[in-house]
């Protein structure tokens, strides 16, 4: 979880005068504990982590109160568990399965410092038990669940991926106005995808060898936004993109350098995300508008945050354009 947004709570205080009389005001009188829960669930990984956190309200800077671990953390851990819904095929009324997936907490250590909140030390919840995606017999649902004391939170989602979701491009090319398209079969339960390649190569550098890739996104597309063309969605893109990623990354360095193009180069990744995620996102998507108040989107009842699923597909192609690129001491290894 490179990044996490958390709630900030501002509160304004309006004093009034009456006959030269004044009433204090205790700006803290009010203070009400809200709880902040983001969590993405990925079939994919070994480990699934959940965010839970506080809102924090204090006198100075909020910036400042923001890199302070105690002001976004409970004291003690919190009791929090995810769990399992099955319905039979067919079915669209879902059944606890038995399952319950009891959250521990775990620091990790390498958050980005970049941002609001305190880093790289972040307090996180996480199961290392398995999450399904559909299969051709059950749909998997799940219900997260946060005892605070005082409250249960709780918040549902349905699994992204399963059967029938493949990337179909075999190889690229770049030696055309267009490059290969990127064609792919839908993911059950998906709403929004994110498609991204990857050129990984060598540079040797005497009797060395240093693997390096360019990392090129294709965009974001909503469901919606995509045709199906003989059941698959299709990404078209410019190959000349792909040479400007290229000569970014090159700098123009191209004396003295042996660059070596493995077969595979390219890895296609696809991440489905489910209607949840796909909210979030939209929501809080920048927005060209002039008016400045932000929607709200929620799917935790008695708290904030959302979540939701998503499930990446990966697939690894042969490179088929090493002519056009031989001129950046490109040459493809025998």
């Amino acid at each position: 979880m490179k990044k996490n947004c958390l709630l900030f709570l501002s509160l304004f205080t309006l004093v009034m005068l009456f006959n030269a009389c004044s009433t204090d005001v205790d700006l803290y009188a009010g203070y009400k504990d809200i709880t902040v829960i983001y969590g993405l669930l990925d079939s994919d990984k070994d480990t699934n982590y959940v965010k839970i956190n506080r809102a924090f309200l204090g006198p100075g800077n909020a910036l400042e109160i923001a890199m302070i671990a105690d002001s976004c953390n409970y004291s003690s851990k919190l009791d929090a568990k995810i769990v399992e819904y099955r319905a039979t095929p067919g079915g669209n009324n879902y059944q606890k399965s038995g399952r319950e997936l009891v959250l521990d907490t775990m620091t990790i250590h390498n958050k980005d410092t970049e941002g609001f909140f305190y880093a790289p030390d972040q307090l996180v919840y996480y199961t290392t038990e398995p999450v399904y995606t559909n299969s051709e017999r059950y749909k998997y649902k799940y219900e997260l669940l946060v005892d605070r004391g005082d409250t249960i939170l709780s918040a549902e989602t349905d699994m992204a991926g399963g059967y029938g979701f493949n990337i179909n491009t075999a190889g690229m090319s770049f030696s055309g106005e267009s490059g290969t398209p990127i064609k792919w079969n839908p993911c059950p339960n998906a709403s929004i995808y994110e498609v991204v390649l990857k050129f990984n190569y060598l540079e040797l550098h005497g009797f060395d060898s240093v693997p390096q890739s360019i990392e090129w996104s294709l965009g974001t597309y909503p469901e919606t936004s995509l045709e199906l063309d003989h059941n698959m969605y299709v990404v078209s893109h410019k190959s000349e993109a792909f040479y400007t990623k290229l000569a970014e990354k090159l700098q123009g360095d191209t004396i003295g350098v042996d660059r070596l193009v493995a077969n595979p180069a390219i890895c296609i990744s696809i991440a489905a995300g489910n209607e949840e995620l796909y909210n979030f996102i939209s929501v809080n998507a920048p927005s060209s508008s002039i008016v400045q108040s932000i929607p709200e989107y929620t799917n935790v009842k008695g708290g904030y945050g959302v979540f939701a699923s998503r499930t990446l597909k990966e697939k690894k192609v042969r490179f088929n354009s090493i002519y056009d690129i031989t001129k950046w001491g490109f040459r493809q290894i025998e």
